[in-house]
């Protein structure tokens, strides 16, 4: 395994001209945006960047820090567009702005100083404390996180994101510290069955991983992870575990056999960027998933593009015009009167069933019902992205 770990740190490691252009780059970001007399602020380099945990190919996340009180809607992208002018202004619960300077990408982000971590004023005040704990207990861990990242990119579990629930930087920085290291980590991941209890956070919602955050005991940093994106690396950990390959790092893609009959469901795009607008698309995924379970849903798939899609794989698109309807049990309340709506009702088994049309024979019917602004149509449209295979699986 040793070999093939060296293997997958040549390939994402930056190398030392990498590391001198990110970092002098860095430096100057800094020194353009505290030549700023205009607005006060503080500004500093977070994430992988000033971790030392980057991958080749990272980018640089500056955050300005503003007072409280501060209108970081106006005078924060005001700061912001004088160090990315050309910026492409990005929301989270406020603006900042994305672009990229000498082919490296930067996201410019005001937030408030504050001293208590525990008491941010917005969803990104926390982050040059998360930036500073790392730093502090990284203990020479870097290439470790480094090796944890690309495995969970392979997975397709890393990037606490709506597209992926996966884990974020930060959340497996701290588990490879936890742990102390990737094999450790994999191995601890393997056994890993929701709900996965790793420290307490009182009143925080249920969640397939809780993990107090180690700057804010009353946040869970886990809370990003899906159990999608929890099943996505337990698979994996298993599979690396039972055999290793290079291939759970840097997985090929292999196309899937869809099962049964394919439905794709086009939906206008809701507004916002993907962090708001895919969420909103995958709950009207699950609402479909449920409604159609007469039509035997086997799996399904959303992505995003300048319109919503959903694709839906059932083992039937039309129902027969009799199917079956189960009613309660004889001694349950209810019994009687089923037997008085549906006098030809038979007990099998334990329930009083009956045939009955459907109440609507076809897919289409029902998705249409449920969201009547929707396009159905049959097979995979253009735009749509099928049901994914497990990316390492040989």
């Amino acid at each position: 395994m040793n070999k093939i770990l060296q293997e997958v740190l040549k390939r994402v490691q930056p190398n030392e001209k990498e590391v001198t252009q990110i970092t002098e780059l860095a430096q100057r970001l800094l020194d353009k945006a505290s030549s700023n007399k205009e607005i006060s602020f503080s500004p500093l380099i977070v994430g992988s960047v000033a971790k030392g945990t980057f991958l080749k190919g990272a980018d640089i996340d500056l955050f300005l820090r503003f007072e409280s009180g501060t209108d970081l809607k106006k005078k924060g992208l005001d700061a912001a567009r004088k160090i990315l002018p050309d910026g492409r202004e990005l929301y989270a619960q406020h603006p900042y702005l994305r672009g990229e300077i000498d082919g490296v990408g930067l996201d410019v982000v005001p937030c408030y100083a504050i001293d208590d971590p525990a008491h941010p004023i917005s969803a990104v005040d926390r982050t040059p404390f998360h930036t500073e704990w790392v730093k502090q207990n990284i203990s020479g861990m870097e290439d470790q996180i480094r090796l944890t990242k690309q495995f969970l990119k392979g997975a397709d579990a890393y990037g606490a994101g709506a597209a992926v629930g996966g884990f974020s930087g930060y959340l497996v920085e701290i588990l490879c510290i936890r742990y102390l290291g990737f094999a450790n980590l994999i191995e601890q991941i393997s056994s890993w069955r929701p709900p996965v209890d790793l420290g307490v956070v009182e009143g925080a919602p249920d969640s397939p991983i809780m993990l107090p955050d180690p700057v804010d005991k009353g946040r869970n940093v886990a809370a990003g992870v899906t159990l999608r994106g929890l099943g996505a690396a337990v698979l994996a950990a298993k599979a690396f575990r039972n055999k290793p390959s290079i291939d759970f790092f840097f997985p090929k893609k292999k196309d899937r056999v869809a099962q049964g009959y394919v439905t794709t469901v086009i939906l206008p795009h809701p507004g916002g960027n993907e962090e708001t607008a895919l969420p909103w698309l995958q709950r009207q995924g699950r609402k479909i998933y449920k409604a159609i379970a007469e039509f035997e849903p086997i799996a399904w798939n959303a992505n995003l593009e300048d319109s919503g899609f959903i694709v839906i794989e059932t083992s039937t698109v039309e129902l027969p015009e009799i199917v079956p309807h189960k009613g309660p049990a004889p001694w349950d309340s209810g019994a009687m009167e089923f037997l008085k709506r549906y006098p030809d009702a038979a007990l099998s088994g334990e329930r009083l069933e009956v045939g009955k049309p459907p109440r609507h024979s076809s897919i289409e019917d029902v998705i249409l019902e449920l969201l009547p602004n929707a396009k159905v149509r049959s097979g995979l449209e253009k735009g749509a992205e099928p049901v994914q295979r497990v990316p390492w699986l040989d």
